[in-house]
């Protein structure tokens, strides 16, 4: 096999972004703050103390760091205590499931992207997000898309 002299790798990987979702209005969430909040159950969110708000978490593959597709968009819903805590009485029951789920969830969604075509615009895989986006409104849906596509 003749050698061209140039080798070019591509590292592929899943990651994830998570944004705090109130009406119209987008905010990235740290996943440490998403943690403390979700699993330590934390008061991380006194700014929206008293409301309900959802959170989105985007999965999307990249490649050599950089965002390739938006693979999926998940949703949950939450109430927020005065505090600034989850209010664990408004938990919806998908929630409730322990790290181990959210994790065995996220490695399926790795098989389905390790095959899944390079997709850098994300307006072309809407119908794949449509099914995903069925809590935030579409203001929302543009706004995170625009944070992930800088």
């Amino acid at each position: 096999m003749p050698n061209s002299g140039h080798l070019h790798f591509v590292k592929q990987r899943i990651g994830y972004r998570i944004f705090l979702v109130s009406g119209d209005e987008v905010s990235p969430l740290t996943k440490t703050a998403f943690d403390e909040f979700y699993f330590g159950r934390r008061a991380v969110l006194r700014n929206f103390a008293g409301k309900t708000v959802d959170i989105a978490t985007v999965v999307c593959r990249l490649e050599n760091t950089k965002l390739r597709e938006v693979v999926r968009i998940y949703c949950q819903r939450f109430r927020i205590k005065g505090d600034g805590s989850i209010d664990e009485a408004h938990i919806p029951k998908s929630a409730r499931a322990p790290a181990t789920l959210r994790d065995r969830a996220l490695r399926q969604d790795q098989r389905e992207a390790r095959d899944a075509p390079v997709n850098p615009d994300p307006h072309l895989n809407g119908n794949r997000l449509a099914h995903s986006l069925t809590m935030i409104s579409g203001t929302a849906q543009k706004k995170i898309l625009e944070v992930l596509w800088k």
